[in-house]
């Protein structure tokens, strides 16, 4: 596997990365320096700043360089005769539904690694600067409350560790210190400095100090306790390391396509990233750091996130049960994760998208995730809220009855507009709840609610023809947006076409005509595809958060999918789109990019990004495209479907460790024939084998090995070209195969008898 790692020159960045674990996220500068540090555990920040610099002789180290990797970022200086490498990172695990977050986790830790190339030793000054109430930061979109910024800190000196508590909640505490003893402290009600004093031998020595920043909402005692055994630094850089190594080791697609490999590697990286362990549970929030849960948020990343963190998605999906419903069946449109109970917020609309996709995303994880017994219970919670579905449908279609406008008046995805409503008998809605209803009686039938199978099949049958009589638009031949709570048609040429192809309502000829539609030129960018058509009235490239003339990567990933069994070559151009940018030459050029990370929005003209630098919904959505889009799984009541889509120019596709209902599957389609270690339904020629343990050598090589009967096949596969050993274990044989392959390459050998 390759390694995940960026580097750039300082002035080409804008701003650092965001780095999260269960309970903490930061947000870095360029220069590696802290920018925020909060904790999930009680939705506060810890720091505002720090600022580290060096400095030999009274000359200040010159950066000259940063490297991204997914648990840390590192910045280069030089001068003297001195290099250095000072990376900051928080300690990373994985959130479990079970045990608690280790103590680790609540802190942030910078170390630093100086090289002396000249001859004689060297005095280096590492000088601190910790700001603790949080302060406004231009690099991020999100910007701290008003009432953290004004708090105030008290300042203690501690056997020779900094104590700092926040004035008037002294359970609020933060740690600094090192190993060696500091040289100058002093500090007032929001600052503290600190300096080191490190002397570094000549003729190439080296030297390594580490800094720790430990925290806690429970008081001093475990404060410092975190502080003591986050000392060794490096050990912890290693096995934060080790952990997103392991999360990367699950559904590891593979294609001819570097940029496609990358982006789904680091959409893992960015999934994780943002799953917390809030007071209310396990969730993760649409516009980090805070503690708001959007459920329609939720159902989208369960749908990619499935495949990588079931365990997870099983805790968020408990989470939006335990606090998510209304009274009739109703999903909210938001919760406050860091309430003991949760306030339910729907900004009084009857309906919207959080219901039918929290339905959705129920079936996806019963299907992909869970066995058999575990449906009943989850068919409960989807009837539960299709019954809601169903008491909303009036004059054959479901209608959201509100006149406000924006977050009041939208029903859609797209609810965040001033001044605009879209209400009414809305086509995106209808067809996600045409969806919802499908999926709830194909679950009642399965379980033999015979009656319940009839009521919600036909429900969702009925709803399909409204549809494709009634919001069928006159003008443009494909759907209208909606029909407005006076009646009236809107004809808009929208991204939202998209949502009738997506949940299966279109026919295949309007299908085609709405992909048609919105992958021409006008519609369809080098950065993604714009969510209005420049034609319209209302476009805008950059009002209302560029939802009427901007490009969402999501609404790109959508259209991509719609795209897998006709063009798959265009879905693969979304898919390289979508996180190309991320690897940009020039970051700084793009707005706010971070390498590695997937952007939230784009202006609609000036491929300028202008959202978050770390979308937290994109990264499981790019996710699902890779695995039921590219790769063509489809979990199913009956079992594991696997048809990939793959352009007539690709000649293989591959995957290791397909996370399955608690198994693992690796799987390659190559020379028209799918090999798998596990039965599947699929439209391939299909072999299915044993799994053989199988080991590489080198980072341009991936293989996988099956047994079939005597004869044992080794698959070999290399996006960009190279040379690698494979060694296979079979029984107590160990064999070595040297691969070489040219870049996009692969070979199927076979080894017969062993």
């Amino acid at each position: 596997m390759k390694e995940l790692r960026y580097s750039y020159p300082i002035d080409a960045l804008f701003a650092g990365a965001s780095l999260g674990n269960p309970t903490a996220w930061a947000t870095l500068s360029p220069l590696s320096d802290l920018k925020g540090l909060w904790n999930a555990a009680d939705n506060r920040y810890y720091v505002g700043e720090w600022i580290m610099t060096l400095a030999a002789e009274d000359v200040i180290l010159e950066p000259t360089g940063s490297v991204f990797t997914p648990g840390a970022q590192s910045t280069m200086l030089s001068g003297g005769h001195l290099r250095v490498e000072k990376t900051l990172f928080i300690p990373f695990a994985p959130v479990e539904r079970a045990g608690p977050v280790p103590s680790f986790c609540k802190s942030a830790i910078m170390l630093i690694r100086i090289v002396n190339d000249g001859a004689d030793e060297k005095e280096v000054t590492c000088r601190h600067t910790l700001v603790f109430p949080p302060v406004a930061n231009e690099l991020f979109t999100k910007q701290p409350p008003q009432r953290e910024r004004e708090a105030r800190v008290s300042v203690r000196d501690e056997q020779g560790a900094c104590i700092v508590t926040t004035e008037g909640l002294p359970t609020q505490v933060r740690v600094f210190g090192s190993a060696i003893p500091w040289k100058k402290f002093r500090f007032d009600e929001k600052t503290v400095e600190v300096e080191y004093e490190v002397t570094v031998q000549g003729g190439g020595g080296v030297r390594e100090e580490a800094y720790v920043l430990a925290f806690s909402e429970e008081g001093r005692e475990a404060a410092r306790k975190t502080f003591d055994q986050c000392q060794d630094g490096r050990m912890l850089l290693k096995k934060s390391a080790e952990a997103y190594a392991e999360v990367l080791s699950r559904t590891e697609i593979i294609t001819p396509e570097p940029v496609i490999n990358r982006g789904l590697q680091w959409a893992k990286v960015n999934s994780v990233r943002v799953q917390h362990r809030y007071r209310g549970g396990l969730a993760f929030t649409n516009d980090p750091p805070q503690d708001i849960v959007v459920i329609r948020d939720l159902g989208w990343y369960v749908f990619g996130a499935d495949y990588v963190t079931p365990d997870f998605c099983e805790g968020l999906l408990n989470f939006g049960e335990q606090y998510g419903y209304h009274e009739g069946g109703k999903l909210t449109e938001y919760l406050h994760a860091d309430e003991v109970s949760p306030e339910q917020h729907d900004y009084k609309l009857n309906i919207n998208d959080d219901t039918p996709l929290f339905v959705a995303a129920l079936y996806h994880h019963a299907v992909a995730c869970l066995n058999d017994e575990h449906l009943g219970r989850v068919y409960g919670l989807m009837r539960k809220a299709a019954e809601w579905i169903l008491s909303q449908v009036s004059d054959g279609l479901v209608r959201c009855s509100s006149s406000g406008t924006s977050v009041w008046g939208i029903c859609s995805w797209r609810n965040i507009i001033e001044g605009y409503n879209l209400a009414g008998a809305v086509t995106e809605i209808n067809a996600e709840c045409y969806h919802a209803l499908l999926l709830t009686g194909k679950v009642a039938r399965k379980l033999g609610q015979l009656d319940d199978a009839e009521r919600y099949s036909s429900a969702a049958k009925a709803l399909k023809n409204a549809m494709n009589t009634r919001l069928v638009s006159e003008r443009t031949g494909l759907y209208v947006l909606n029909l407005d709570n006076e009646g009236m048609p809107h004809h808009d040429v929208t991204g939202d076409l998209i949502f009738p192809v997506l949940f299966d309502v279109a026919t295949p000829e309007r299908a085609e005509a709405i992909l048609k539609t919105l992958t021409t030129p006008e519609m369809w960018t080098s950065w993604g595809a714009r969510t209005v058509h420049p034609m319209e009235p209302l476009y805008d490239p950059e009002f209302g958060y560029q939802l009427v003339g901007g490009v969402w990567p999501n609404l790109t990933a959508w259209i991509s999918y719609c795209l897998r069994k006709n063009e798959p070559e265009k879905m693969v151009e979304g898919m390289v789109n979508i996180f190309a940018i991320s690897e940009a030459k020039t970051p700084v050029e793009g707005g706010r990019i971070t390498p590695g990370e997937f952007p939230e929005r784009f202006h609609g003209e000036k491929r300028v990004s202008l959202g978050m630098s770390l979308s937290p919904w994109t990264p499981p959505t790019y996710l699902w495209l890779g695995v039921e889009g590219l790769l063509g799984v489809a979990p199913t009541l009956s079992g594991l479907e696997l048809d990939p889509s793959i352009p007539a120019s690709w000649e293989w596709v591959a995957v290791k460790n397909l996370l399955y209902r608690g198994e693992r599957l690796d799987a390659f389609l190559f020379g028209g024939t799918l090999y798998s270690t596990r039965e599947v339904t699929t439209h391939f020629p299909l072999q299915v084998g044993i799994p053989v343990k199988t080991m590489v050598q080198g980072d341009d090589i991936a293989a996988i090995a099956m047994r079939m009967g005597m004869e044992t096949i080794l698959f070999a596969c290399s996006d960009s070209g190279g040379t690698g050993t494979v060694e296979m274990e079979i029984g107590s044989t160990a064999i070595k195969k040297v691969i070489s392959l040219e870049k996009g390459g692969a070979s199927l050998i076979r080894l017969g008898a062993i």
